[in-house]
This record gives C-alpha cells, sequence and structure tokens, in this order.
C-alpha cells in the first residue's frame, strides 16, 4: 500500500519530506507533519492556527486528518496531500496567499459518503469576537457558539433562541485578526468556552460542538469540503478584506432613506387613502406606503382579507381599483410597495388556493400547508418572477421581502442540491429573483427592505428590516443589538418597525413609540407601521406625535451623512451602524456597550432602551442612560456641552431628547431645517437639494472633512468650503461672539430677519427636540466661502 501510494505521488508531481513554509511580510503560515497542523502568522506575531481537523460519514463513522505525506508547491502556495485514519483516503488541503490574506482549502478524495467536516482553530478565552450575523441577544461572541443557519425564530422567542436569520460564518477576534468560513452549508461556530446551547432544538440536530473548551475555535459544517480564509488587522481591515471576497454591499437610491409607512392589515384600500392623506397633512415625510399580506387574491368564497400568498394579484374586494390607487398615490408623490413571500398557501379560510405553476416547481420543507418554491429549478424560478414582474409594471417598485428563512430546508431536496446546500441559500436565490423582476421592469428606481438575509445578499438588496419584535422595551433592545450586527452578514442599510411588531396589548405605548423613533432617526431606515397604535400614530396625543415627527426630521436632517457612509459601505464594505468594538477593540468597555453604536467615524448615538423609560416617561422623568465615551472630547448635540470621554457618563434623557455625541474635532454633512433659514424653505421630502448643502461643524473641528476644511485655534474656528451649492449653511454647536464671512464682518440676526437676508448668522436656543447654537447662511461665489468665528 505504501509503494502504491509513492508511486501515486511521484505520477502526480508531488514529494514526500518537510512540510513547505511560506513566510514574508505580512501573513505567512507554517505547516507541522505530524500531526498536521498550520500556524498562522502576521509578521512574525502568532495569530491563530489550525489544529485537530476531522470529517464524519453519512454512517456516523468520525476520522481525523493524521499526517503529510506529500507537498507541492502551487500558484501562490502550497498543496499538503494529508493522510486520514481511513487507509483508503486521504486529504488534500491547498493554501494559498491572496490579496486579502490567506486561504485554505481542504477536500477529502474521494470525498464520497462525506456527511461534514470540523477544523478546530486556536483561541483563547481572553478574545472577544464580533461576528456570526444579524444576532439579537449579543454582540460580543466571546464563550458563545453559533448556528450557521439562516432560522427565523418568531416574534415570541425574538430574545430566546440562538438563532438567526440573516447568519455569516465570519468573525473578527479582538486579537487582531477574523476568519471567513467560505461556505453556505449549515454548521456551527464555538468559540473558546462556549456555553452550551442547542439553539432551542433545531432540528435536525445542529452540527456537533465541544462545549466549554478554553483554547479552540470550532468550526463544523454539513458538506464534504472546507474553505476559509484568514485575514490580519484591526477590525476595519479585517472587515474590508472580508467584503472583497463576499462582495460590497449595493449603494441604494436616496429614497431607500426616506420614510416608509405601512400597517400589518389593510381591509380597505380606502385605509392607504387615509394613511397618505393623514401623514401629508400633518407635515411628516412619507416615500413610500406598502401594503403588507394579505394583499393578494383569496380563493373563490373565501372572506375578505383571508389571501392565497403567491397569487400575486391584488384582491378585487380589498383593492377594487388597485391600479388607481397606485396612481393617485404617485400623484401625491408617494411610492407603492407590496409584500411578498416565495411561497403559495394550499389553503385559506377553509377553501383552495388555485395555482399556474408547472409540475415540478415545488420543494417540500418541513411546512406542509403551503407551496415552497423551488428556485433552484429554472422553470419554476422564471414562472415566479414572471408574475411579480406583472405586479411591478402596475407601478409598484418596493417590496418587503418576507420569509425565506421561516421554512426549515435542511431535510428537503432541491432540484439544485440537497438542502444542507441550499438552506442558506435560499434566500439569496429569492432575493435574486425579486431583484431580478424589479431591474426589468423600473431599472434601478427601486428599493426592497427583507428579513432573511446572509453573505452576498447586501450586493443585491437595497435594504434590511430587523424582523418580528415585541412592543417592549425588550424588544428595542433586541432590535438594537440585531442592528448593530446586521453589517457582519453585509446588510448596512438597516432599520425596523418603530414601536415594534407584536402587539403585547395596546402598544406600543407613547414612550416606547418615541424611544423607538429616536432609534430609528439615527439608523439607516426609518419605517412606521404595525399592528398597534404606531399603525396610525396620529391617534396618539399631540405630543406624543411631534415627538415622532421631530425625529423623522431629524432623521432627514442627517441624511447626507449616512449616505456618505453608505458611499463608503458600497467600496469597502464599513458599516454605516457599528459596534463599539469595531473601532475601539482594545477598549473593554467597548464590548460591553452593547445599546450604544458609532454612526460613521463621528457620530455616537446611546438610543433609551431600558425598562424604566416606560415608567419615567409615563411620569415626565427623565431616564438616566449610562454611555461609553470613547477618549477625547465629545459635544452633547442636544445640550451643547462638551464632555470628556475616556469614561462612563451617565446622561439624563428626557423624552424630547437622547445620548447623541459628536466626536469634538469633526464636521459632519447636515441638513438642518430647525430653524429654516431659507426663503424657499426645505420641502417635507427633501431628503437633500441639488443646489443646497449644510453641515455641522463642532466648535473644536479640526481638519478636512470632504469639501468643507476647519481649522480651530483657542476661541477661534476657520471654515473654508468648496465646490459648495449654491445655498450652504452651517450649524455650530456653541455661542458665537464674531463672524466674518467671505470677508465682511456681519452683525448677528434673528431667525426671522436671517430668512431674509442671502448672508448672516442668527444664535438659536434649544428647543425640545432640536439642537443649539448658531446658525450660518452662506452664497458660496464659484463654489467657494469662508468663515471665522470668535466663539464665546
Amino acid at each position: 500500500m505504501r509503494f502504491l501510494l509513492a508511486l501515486l505521488l511521484v505520477a502526480a508531481g508531488l514529494s514526500a519530506g518537510s512540510p513547505v513554509a511560506v513566510a514574508g511580510g505580512g501573513l505567512s503560515w507554517k505547516a507541522v507533519s505530524d500531526p498536521f497542523s498550520l500556524d498562522f502568522r502576521d509578521r512574525g506575531r502568532m495569530l491563530t492556527g489550525q489544529r485537530e481537523t476531522s470529517y464524519r460519514l453519512a454512517d456516523g463513522t468520525s476520522h481525523a486528518l493524521t499526517k503529510v505525506v506529500a507537498q507541492k508547491r502551487v500558484p501562490g502556495g502550497v498543496r499538503y496531500v494529508v493522510a486520514t485514519t481511513e487507509a483508503s483516503r486521504t486529504a488534500s488541503v491547498v493554501v494559498t496567499r491572496t490579496e486579502r490574506g490567506l486561504r485554505v482549502g481542504w477536500t477529502l478524495e474521494p470525498s464520497l459518503g462525506v456527511a461534514q467536516v470540523s477544523a478546530n482553530l486556536t483561541g483563547s478565552l481572553e478574545e472577544h469576537f464580533l461576528g456570526g450575523g444579524a444576532h439579537t441577544m449579543f454582540v460580543d461572541l466571546q464563550r458563545k457558539v453559533l448556528l450557521n443557519k439562516a432560522v427565523f425564530v418568531g416574534a415570541s422567542n425574538f430574545g430566546k433562541c440562538n438563532k438567526n436569520g440573516a447568519p455569516s460564518a465570519f468573525f473578527i477576534s479582538s486579537a487582531g485578526y477574523g476568519v471567513y468560513a467560505d461556505t453556505k452549508a449549515i454548521g456551527r461556530t464555538a468559540f473558546p468556552g462556549a456555553v452550551a446551547d442547542d439553539h432551542c432544538a433545531d432540528k435536525p440536530a445542529p452540527c456537533p460542538v465541544a462545549f466549554g473548551v478554553p483554547d479552540r475555535i470550532q468550526l463544523c459544517f454539513k458538506t464534504s469540503r472546507l474553505d476559509y480564509e484568514v485575514y490580519a488587522g484591526s477590525p476595519a481591515q479585517v472587515n474590508s478584506a472580508y467584503f472583497k471576497r463576499v462582495g460590497t454591499p449595493t449603494l441604494p437610491p436616496a429614497r431607500q432613506f426616506a420614510l416608509t409607512k405601512w400597517r400589518d392589515k389593510y381591509t380597505h384600500s380606502d385605509e392607504v387613502v387615509e394613511d397618505v392623506t393623514q401623514f401629508q397633512a400633518r407635515g411628516v415625510p412619507l416615500d413610500t406606503l406598502w401594503v403588507d399580506n394579505p394583499w393578494e387574491q383569496g380563493p373563490v368564497g373565501a372572506r375578505p382579507t383571508y389571501a392565497c400568498i403567491g397569487a400575486l394579484k391584488f384582491d378585487k374586494t380589498m383593492y377594487p381599483d388597485a391600479q388607481g390607487t397606485i396612481n393617485w398615490m404617485r400623484d401625491r408623490g408617494v411610492n407603492m410597495g407590496v409584500w411578498v413571500a416565495p411561497f403559495l398557501n394550499k389553503m385559506s379560510d377553509g377553501k383552495e388556493c388555485p395555482h399556474d405553476y408547472p409540475a415540478g416547481s415545488f420543494a417540500q420543507s418541513d411546512r406542509t400547508n403551503v407551496w415552497d418554491i423551488d428556485l433552484t429549478n429554472p422553470v419554476a424560478r422564471a414562472h415566479y418572477e414572471a408574475k411579480l414582474e406583472a405586479v411591478f409594471r402596475m407601478g409598484v417598485n418596493f417590496v418587503k421581502g418576507d420569509r425565506g428563512e421561516e421554512h426549515n430546508f435542511e431535510e428537503t431536496t432541491f432540484a439544485g442540491g440537497p438542502g444542507t446546500l441550499i438552506h442558506n441559500r435560499y434566500p439569496l436565490l429569492y432575493a435574486e429573483s425579486v431583484v431580478n423582476a424589479l431591474r426589468k421592469v423600473h431599472g434601478d428606481n427601486y428599493t426592497t427592505l427583507f428579513r432573511a438575509g446572509g453573505d452576498g445578499m447586501p450586493t443585491l438588496l437595497r435594504g434590511f428590516w430587523q424582523a418580528d419584535a415585541d412592543m417592549s422595551f425588550d424588544g428595542l433592545r433586541l432590535t438594537n443589538r440585531r442592528g448593530i450586527n446586521s453589517w457582519i452578514s453585509g446588510h448596512p442599510v438597516h432599520g425596523s418597525d418603530i414601536g415594534g411588531y407584536r402587539n403585547l396589548g395596546g402598544g406600543p405605548s407613547e414612550s416606547l413609540f418615541v424611544r423607538w423613533a429616536q432609534q430609528s432617526a439615527v439608523t439607516p431606515v426609518f419605517q412606521v407601521g404595525s399592528s398597534g397604535r404606531n399603525a396610525t400614530p396620529w391617534v396618539y396625543d399631540a405630543a406624543t406625535f411631534e415627538r415622532f415627527k421631530r425625529a423623522a426630521v431629524l432623521h432627514y436632517e442627517l441624511f447626507p451623512y449616512l449616505y456618505q457612509q453608505a458611499v463608503r459601505a458600497s467600496k469597502d464594505g464599513t458599516p454605516i451602524t457599528q459596534p463599539m468594538a469595531f473601532r475601539y477593540p482594545h477598549a473593554e468597555a467597548a464590548w460591553k456597550a452593547d445599546q450604544q453604536f458609532m454612526v460613521g467615524p463621528d457620530l455616537l448615538a446611546a438610543p433609551v432602551t431600558a425598562d424604566r423609560a416606560e415608567t419615567d416617561g409615563a411620569a415626565g422623568k427623565p431616564t438616566p442612560v449610562d454611555v461609553w465615551l470613547p477618549r477625547g472630547e465629545w459635544i452633547d448635540l442636544f445640550s451643547g456641552a462638551r464632555v470628556t470621554g475616556g469614561r462612563t457618563v451617565t446622561r439624563e434623557a428626557t423624552l424630547d431628547e437622547f445620548p447623541l455625541y459628536l466626536r469634538a474635532s469633526a464636521a459632519m454633512p447636515f441638513n438642518f431645517r430647525t430653524p429654516d433659514v431659507w426663503p424657499k424653505p426645505w420641502g417635507v421630502n427633501d431628503l437633500d437639494r441639488k443646489d443646497r448643502a449644510g453641515w455641522l461643524v463642532s466648535p473644536s473641528a479640526d481638519g478636512r472633512f470632504g469639501n468643507l476644511q476647519a481649522d480651530s485655534f483657542g476661541k477661534h474656528l476657520l471654515v473654508r468650503l468648496t465646490g459648495a451649492p449654491r445655498e450652504a449653511q452651517l450649524m455650530v454647536p456653541a455661542g458665537v461672539k464674531r463672524a466674518v464671512i467671505d470677508g465682511q464682518p456681519l452683525p448677528a440676526s434673528t431667525v426671522e430677519e436671517l430668512r431674509g437676508r442671502t448672508t448672516g448668522w442668527a444664535s438659536v436656543s434649544s428647543t425640545p427636540g432640536t439642537f443649539g447654537g448658531t446658525v450660518l447662511k452662506l452664497l458660496p461665489r464659484s463654489g467657494s466661502s469662508t468663515v471665522l468665528l470668535t466663539l464665546t
């Protein structure tokens, strides 16, 4: 047998001997022969290493890789032939250097009968980790085990089951490296010291891992091969390398950031008209209104609202003139959207739902009451896309993509392969079909919000929604974490249902609705609607509705900054909203701060999510919020106070405000409209204007921020604009004694006087829910303007 193996090695151009180690600048590796292992280093510093490597056969027996028996240089790296505990099977392990880092790929030869593969990497109990996708229960993955399986747990288990509908087998370590298991296969990742978790008894049984192991990161996947990549550097550098592999997120159109409205159930198109009329009459922005399930035609003889999901035709009872309603909305500047899912009901209201799909179009999941469309079948997929296209040609240009991860396909057989390999791909196939139809009809003029996600989907999808949370402060906390984590599965443009989804009785309360709206103001997506009072927010008292409206306005004011971050995300994957540890990985406090986040590089938000906010709000009392501020100086935007960081501060937040800080050395795009200083005011639905731009400038800003250069010295602030539009505005959260604008000293004005002048400045007091300081109105010449301020 050994002689035969030697002949085979010679024939393949392989040689035996000491394993080849590839060194050099940056990432390198070293292979050890017996037992086979790999060390990964960055400029000589040990990062992690592959140790025990094993596989399990379909008959349940387990085997392991043992020692290197041959090796050969290949382009960019080395191929190692490794013996196994089966005499008839070897493993081919190829390690190569890429522009991203190191790539390891190992396959079993032959692969027949292999059901799962496992690899252990070195780690430690002291390490912290980010990653794994859009979880709700934690941000730091220290001592956690993750299920790499797209699963929706339902609103009632949102914070109880360690599962998520947008997983990613990618993680970043506080030790300066990251790993991406490049597979769509179902699996698990267990970090050092992982606490036992059965993921709410997920079926079939999850990939086996050992719990409590202090020095191993365990990767296990239900497939016959394993490919993974190792990256080195800061979280930002590791993140950028990961997105070079999976693809950077698409840059959505501006209106993806605009206000979206819905109700859990519209019983008639008159309610659609009511929503548009109410919002526009009250001066609330509204870009898109979408109709939730049920909107589709029900079976003959069924009662109204009993829809056949998957019919993809407007019900004639609920929408007697659907085309007329869509046209009416469009005439008022409002886009129409619909809820869709990748399956068909078999029955509704006790009656059979007809369908026109060809034979072989469906795959059987664990749900026997529906027809799941086999999107790996080209014929079924084309039929689904044609039905979607017909709806979109009516003028529908927004899709709320629900489900996709709600049915268990692990034991399903698809036309395109086994469920273990298709289950995590299914949300991607679903998204591809929807986007194919949208692009065919609307080009780039469409928006989306999907619930299921994963690697590769952000290259298609414009927006991601944080699933069905309870109408409670716990629901808000879970949603906040899921949003913070969404970027790791590649979904930077995310948001949630303001106020929550599952109605626990009379919800959401006034306090919860306002606090959720404030959280949404600083996330990319601002969406309101559900099954409670948040579906018709004008039923709240005037003060509550005004606070909601102010949060919407703040979101629109922040749009140019949010979009600037979206542009960057589309280039290198940098998240818009970032876990504190992403930017400050060496600060222990950053790993504990899971209810606050950075918005881009310079804005820190800490939404009010504590349970006591319920009673505090009802009693008209402020809620204390503990905020960890990184080192440096920060400007509290609602109070104007300058706060020293490197510590945790307690911020008392009334219902009109929440902890929001600008880095004291920074400036950012900001289209403030409170106060509005222009004779032609900002429009209610203006996210941006080609002829006008604004900036929020810290009184101690220093550096270049796009086309704004700021220099601060003592009590003076010099601001220079280049490439600015015809109208420009600045807000400085500080008092000003003297202002020189384009070489002309100008006296202070009132806001009313300033509105009638071409240039000038005015002091503004902070009113509830707004920022105070000094506003300046500029008229750049050839795109340039210079301002010199003497601060109080």
